[in-house]
């Protein structure tokens, strides 16, 4: 998986940290709580994201609420100017929720990237969530790459198409390419005019230090399957030049770097 190319954004080092350590939690006390102790999200230093500046990110106000509305009250009228203010007031609440749901299970971003269709190029509509994620316990022997190679095609993980070891700021990273079928409530398929499962496009990264407790995690999905390599290529520079905090590091040190749209 390259950590060069293609993702229609640009990027650039979050300006603070954002201390996973610390989720939002509405109606608490102090507003902040701890994430339950077996979740796999959450926890460990903070982290300096790597993220484009030209998407929608829902958690770009971090655990401060108040911003988060505001943000959103400015955003949903100039989406839909034609909507009554009540349907502003139900869209801006139930992001909200989401908002709130997201961040207490300790992720650090979700971003929205949609681009229309123009002329004969196809239209975008990508989601990509990233978080700090506790590793489990392995042997440094153990090559995960080659294991998963393995697994793909003789378990419920068939519908991965590739899987690939790549170099990270923090030393090892793991790419995942796949087009998971659209599954309902219930276990059933979405057939596409063929009979056949529809497909979304799926990319995942993940980026550790050898032996290190915790990652950073960069999960995307796409909804048209022949967009997963541009989709992998953004996922993996996300989680392959965002860090996790330790010692005397400190965020904010890259400048904006321009990445040139998908074709």
């Amino acid at each position: 998986m390259e950590t060069t190319g293609g993702g229609p954004a640009h990027m650039g080092k979050s300006e603070q940290p954002v201390d996973p350590r610390v989720p939002s939690q509405p109606g608490g006390a102090d507003g902040a709580a701890q994430p339950p102790a077996e979740h796999i999200f959450g926890g460990g230093p903070p982290a300096a994201l790597y993220l484009p500046t030209d998407w929608l990110n829902f958690l770009a106000d971090g655990d401060d609420r108040d911003a988060a509305r505001r943000r959103y009250e400015r955003l949903i009228p100039q989406i839909y100017p034609n909507m009554p203010l009540e349907g502003h007031q139900e869209i801006v609440d139930g992001l909200m929720l989401w908002r709130d749901g997201l961040w207490t299970d300790g992720f650090l971003a979700h971003g929205i990237i949609s681009v229309p269709a123009r002329g004969k190029e196809k239209g975008a509509f990508w989601q990509i969530l990233v978080a700090a994620m506790k590793l489990p316990s392995a042997s440094a022997e153990l090559d995960t790459t080659t294991l998963l190679q393995r697994m793909v095609g003789s378990s419920d993980l068939d519908h991965l198409t590739h899987v690939e070891k790549y170099q990270t700021e923090m030393g090892l990273g793991l790419g995942l390419i796949g087009r998971p079928p659209i599954t309902l409530p219930g276990g059933d398929t979405v057939p596409d005019v063929n009979g056949e499962p529809r497909r979304t496009g799926m990319a995942t990264a993940l980026s550790y230090a050898p032996g290190a407790e915790f990652g950073i995690i960069a999960i995307g999905s796409c909804l048209d399957p022949e967009q997963d390599t541009q989709l992998a290529m953004l996922v993996a520079l996300i989680a392959g030049r965002s860090k996790l905090i330790t010692g005397e590091e400190e965020a904010g040190q890259e400048t904006a770097a321009p990445v040139a749209p998908a074709g």
